[in-house]
């Protein structure tokens, strides 16, 4: 991965506010991996504070946690004690070869570099085995705080493009010709949320971060706008998660 510990300042907003990942990504996993979740032998790389691997946990898996980030994987350890866990990256994987049923990332695939990460993967996974990538986009583009928000940000964070997970994801796997069967699948779903976790979502997010001294002026700005959408203060907040299914022959 590119960014050793970008995210370990930002841990314990990360940890509060992060969404986890709906039900149906689980059904729809299972049907493209061509076997069950229960059971699997699984390494979830970039695992941060452990959202999709206590999912994982949750539906029977054998999961090993893979961070780069020592803060993060503390944050993990303190949810899952006892759960052996290693610090390290999908670029270099501390695995035998055919030794995993599943590879999976949870919001970090677009930080590796494809070829390099995409080659481990195909490494450590046993005949048959996949590499499961998934991503929760907010699904928000007919929305006037939604459209707000994003003008902000590119105005505001440095380099940062609302588009930055615009890339032809399914493909760039497919092009490495390590796997038999590529596919994607899309749910939307949604969540409610108060504005003060909304805002510590926000401060979790890196181009956020990457405000720096405009921190404060860029929430500000977002409460006001917010709260002219939701005059209650809950936000509702929807989704786009995407899962590409890569499966070695």
């Amino acid at each position: 991965m590119s960014s050793r510990s970008l995210f370990d300042p930002l841990a314990d907003a990360y940890d509060q506010a992060r969404p986890g990942y709906p039900e149906q990504l689980f059904i729809d996993l299972e049907l493209l991996a061509g076997r069950p979740v229960a059971g699997a032998r699984a390494v979830d790389v970039g695992a941060g504070t452990g959202i999709a691997t206590r999912a994982l946990l949750g539906h029977g898996a054998r999961v090993l946690p893979v961070e780069p980030g020592a803060v993060m994987l503390d944050r993990l350890r303190r949810h899952s004690p006892g759960l052996p866990v290693v610090r390290g990256d999908g670029e270099a994987l501390p695995l035998r070869a055919a030794s995993v049923d599943l590879v999976t990332y949870a919001q970090a695939w677009h930080w590796v570099r494809v070829p390099t990460a995409a080659a481990e993967a195909a490494r450590v996974l046993r005949p048959g085995g996949s590499l499961a990538v998934w991503w929760n986009d907010v699904d928000a583009e007919d929305f006037h705080w939604y459209q707000r928000q994003q003008e902000r940000l590119e105005a505001m964070s440095p380099g940062y493009t609302r588009d930055y997970r615009d890339r032809p994801f399914a493909d760039e796997l497919r092009w490495t010709g390590l796997f038999a069967e590529v596919t994607t699948v899309t749910c939307r779903w949604y969540r409610e949320i108060d504005l003060e976790l909304y805002e510590t979502c926000l401060r979790s997010k890196s181009f956020v971060a990457g405000l720096g001294d405009r921190l404060e002026d860029f929430l500000a700005a977002e409460r006001r706008s917010l709260l002219r959408s939701f005059p209650d203060g809950r936000i509702t907040e929807p989704f786009r998660t995407m899962l590409v299914v890569a499966r070695v022959p």
